[in-house]
């Protein structure tokens, strides 16, 4: 009787808990005073709608609140943190810290988008419990959680897959560790990869993965559990096939493409035009130059009197 009584407390516990779970976090902002117009606009968006992270992750809603720390750009704390860091935040400890005067770097546009981006990592980590998430899949589901796939994504997108490029996740884990141009590779491979995990295992997926961690298993386990497909066989697809079907066949096909296509026609036509043009010239004035030449070269006809009077 005792042992059932305490489970029903313990069910009670866990129902309620969902229940005064909020759809939006109560954000507690600590900022100095050069910074107060930011943490207005920051407590602000956080009345907004947060369901893109909340749905990504499976988290059902905001259980505590979250402590957002507002730096300058002349303090210790921003100058012992990489220029094109604009925040981080602490999951376990749903502690976030911002640079307001760094918004401006990719995927972060927009005070908003910098916001939902780290409240989407305090969401991961609860999602997974605390336990160890990749930095490619964290960062990829904070990036998706946070704006939508728009003309700059795409562009950075298709400049990532050219060239030397990761090709695996654990390519990508170690291109966050790189410089400033491979930095922003990284976050648009891994949030593009983390759309295609969407797509192709549906919107809930990356939250099943999470709730895999959750119970302890690996990441590679969780992944195949939530998705049927080893983890090795959707990097495959990813990086091998969806690369080219996503970016360069519907570029290829566009009228974006066909406009280049005439544009490089037209200036190649325009330069050979050009360059015969020139030669033309160039021949004229060779002839000009040959006939003066002769010119100067003919005897006049006083010349020619002078010669039979002698």
């Amino acid at each position: 009787m005792i042992r059932r009584c305490v489970l029903l407390c313990v069910w009670l516990a866990a129902i309620g808990a969902h229940l005064w779970a909020a759809p939006s976090p109560q954000l507690v902002v600590d900022a100095p005073a050069e910074l107060a117009a930011e943490a207005e606009e920051i407590r602000s968006i956080g009345q907004g709608d947060f369901s893109a992270g909340l749905h990504i992750t499976g988290v059902i809603g905001f259980a505590r609140p979250i402590r957002i720390v507002l730096s300058a750009e002349n303090s210790e704390l921003a100058r012992g943190v990489p220029t094109w860091v604009s925040g981080f935040a602490r999951g376990s400890d749903a502690v976030i810290v911002l640079f307001p005067a760094r918004v401006h770097s990719y995927p972060d546009r927009n005070l908003r988008t910098l916001v939902h981006h780290e409240v989407a990592h305090v969401l991961v980590a609860q999602a997974a419990r605390g336990r160890p998430v990749p930095r490619w899949f964290n960062e990829g589901v904070a990036t998706v959680a946070a704006r939508e796939w728009g003309i700059e994504d795409r562009a950075r997108f298709a400049m990532a897959v050219l060239g030397a490029r990761p090709h695996s996740v654990r390519d990508l884990d170690a291109s966050f560790e790189g410089n400033g141009p491979q930095i922003m590779r990284a976050y648009a491979l891994s949030s593009a990869f983390v759309r295609f995990i969407q797509r192709r295992y549906g919107s809930t997926a990356p939250a099943m993965v999470l709730d895999g961690l959750a119970r302890d298993l690996s990441f590679d386990e969780a992944f195949r559990r939530a998705t049927g497909e080893r983890l090795a066989h959707a990097e495959q697809v990813f990086f091998e096939n969806d690369v080219f079907w996503t970016t360069w066949l519907p570029f290829l096909t566009s009228t974006g493409a066909l406009w280049m296509a005439i544009t490089i026609l037209a200036l190649v036509a325009i330069r050979r035009r050009r360059v015969r043009s020139l030669q033309m010239l160039e021949a004229w004035e060779e002839e000009e130059e040959i006939a003066a030449e002769r010119q100067t070269l003919r005897p006049t006809s006083r010349d020619h009197e002078s010669d039979i009077v002698n």
